[in-house]
């Protein structure tokens, strides 16, 4: 679904019953080549939805730009990102948790750092390093 970090895919969201992968194809490959169309229609109390794969990330962008808000048989369509479902999140079940308390508090968090650092790559939660003591 990326490609170099870029993002390669669209959701299609808000589709009229009597859209089809087909119909989605030939309008969105009008602004750049697509790679596949994927529509999801098993929900029957819910509007159908699809994705839609750009070979370039530039593509789907421009795909993003020009085709949100538009009306495709008479329904308005909501065009974002796709999402990568948090059941497919990466896979941590290799990392390990350490709490470090009860420190002097003098102890600075490059200290916590410099002693852990010989044992693998470091990640803070919510993008810092708690120190607690």
């Amino acid at each position: 679904m990326e490609d170099d970090g870029q993002p390669r895919t669209l959701y299609v969201g808000n589709l009229s019953r009597d859209v089809t992968e087909v119909l989605i194809l030939q309008l969105f490959s009008q602004i750049g080549p697509c790679k596949s169309c994927k529509m999801i229609t098993e929900h029957t109390s819910n509007d159908p939805y699809c994705f839609v794969e750009f070979y370039e990330h530039r593509d789907a962008a421009a795909a993003l730009a020009a085709m949100n808000g538009r009306k495709i048989l008479g329904k308005e369509v909501k065009v974002n990102w796709a999402t990568t479902p948090s059941s497919q999140k990466k896979d941590t079940s290799n990392h390990f948790h350490v709490f470090v308390g009860d420190l002097s508090p003098e102890i600075t968090t490059e200290d916590i750092k410099s002693a852990f650092a010989p044992f693998g790559k470091i990640s803070y939660p919510n993008s810092k390093m708690m120190v607690e003591n």
